[in-house]
């Protein structure tokens, strides 16, 4: 496998190299938080309901925040050097660290997420859009498995990492680990831009005419309507990864009773593991198959499978069960992303995957909310609230059914 990386790391060319490295160390610097961050508003709230509670409002908030940069951060990858809104965006990301390790109460979290909001929602339309340039058009399933690498690997690695260093010195150690990682991210993309633009002086979306021969080679279908069948599927998608996430947390936490090293190892394994075997095999058979076949098969099986976590016994169990989830759901990951490319022609890529990015977040919005409540509502059933956040993934799948693949 690793053979195969370097093949795909040396055809698409140092500055996806670059890109994959600065989401690899934001995000890891992420996930090293985690674990940490709910044991720590453990300490401020301390009732069950109103930790439960506050995990949801935060994020929510945070896709609030995303969500509202999208928009704005997908024009500006369409007009504005791509680079450099990037390196802007990488200034944020410290001060969210910087947040969580000097917190007093819970105010100084929700303003860690706020600003973690706008590093995401103003980078990750340029990041992708970027990647969409570089690709080759048969191999984009591919291109996109590899670059999902570095936010996979990182959240492999991160939450066991980052639960561990809480439980083996002090629980904001990793706060203080992602400030110092983050920091090192910014430098490294400001370096590397000054030597760039000093080799070459280059013009906005230069690096797209070399990469895809020119100009755009798609045959790309009508702008509006596409966009509102993705931007459809993408907001039930986020409708239900945010109902899942309080649920899951709440199971672990109240359920499982676990500690954050174990949250972290169940996270890792059970989601970073799983998410990162179904990379390479997501990537060839959305090459192969198409893209939409994929991403109905995964949808449908995956989230037939979400009740099975409330069964879990232990931790072990629960890894398991997540980590089959996990796998089956992920593999249509590089589908998506590499549809987005093949359905947006290349002069509004940026677009495309900030408005989509930013339907998934007014999902992921009210999704968190709804599913604290339902943990609440249906306490102590664990099997009710699994079943609930099943709904808007199969709510998902008329969309996706509906759009039409661009002509060849």
């Amino acid at each position: 496998m690793f053979d195969r990386l370097r093949v795909y790391f040396s055809m698409l060319g140092s500055m996806f190299f670059i890109l994959w490295i600065i989401v690899f160390i934001a995000t890891f610097a992420d996930s090293l938080c985690g674990p940490a961050v709910p044991y720590l508003l453990k300490r401020f709230l301390v009732e069950e309901a109103a930790v439960v509670a506050m995990v949801g409002y935060l994020n929510s908030l945070f896709n609030l925040v995303k969500t509202g940069i999208n928009i704005p951060g997908a024009v500006l990858a369409d007009k504005l050097e791509r680079r450099v809104i990037i390196l802007i965006s990488l200034c944020f990301l410290p001060i969210s660290f910087l947040l969580l390790l000097l917190a007093t109460d819970s105010w100084w979290v929700l303003w860690s997420y706020v600003v973690f909001g706008v590093f995401t929602g103003l980078s990750f339309p340029s990041f992708e859009a970027m990647v969409a340039d570089l690709a080759p058009k048969n191999a984009r399933g591919m291109a996109f498995a590899v670059f999902n690498f570095s936010w996979i690997i990182s959240q492999m690695l991160g939450p066991a990492l980052g639960g561990f260093l809480s439980d083996a010195f002090f629980l904001r150690f990793p706060f203080f680990l992602g400030l110092f990682i983050s920091i090192g991210g910014l430098l490294t993309f400001w370096i590397y831009l000054r030597r760039f633009f000093k080799r070459r002086k280059l013009v906005s979306r230069a690096y797209s005419a070399k990469a895809s021969g020119g100009g755009s080679e798609e045959h790309a279908i009508p702008f509006g309507p596409t966009m509102g069948l993705l931007c459809g599927m993408q907001f039930f998608s986020g409708l239900g990864n945010g109902v899942l996430m309080p649920i899951t947390i709440a199971f672990l936490m109240y359920a499982l009773g676990t500690s954050p090293t174990e949250m972290g190892m169940a996270f890792s394994i059970g989601w970073g593991v799983a998410t990162a075997l179904a990379q390479i095999p997501g990537g060839k058979v959305a090459d192969k198959l198409g893209p939409k076949p994929v991403i109905i098969m995964c949808t449908l099986f995956s989230a037939a499978l979400l009740f099975l976590q409330s069964l879990s016994m232990n931790v072990f169990q629960f890894t398991l069960i997540l980590g089959l989830i996990c796998f089956i759901g992920n593999l249509s990951s590089p589908a998506f992303s590499a549809w987005v490319a093949s359905l947006i022609g290349t002069e509004r890529r940026g677009k495309g995957y900030g408005l989509t990015s930013a339907a998934w977040g007014a999902g992921a919005i009210i999704g968190p909310i709804i599913g604290s409540f339902t943990w609440t509502l249906f306490e102590p059933n664990r099997l009710l609230p699994f079943i609930v956040a099943t709904v808007p993934f199969f709510l998902e799948l008329p969309f996706v059914i509906l759009i039409k693949n661009s002509s060849k």
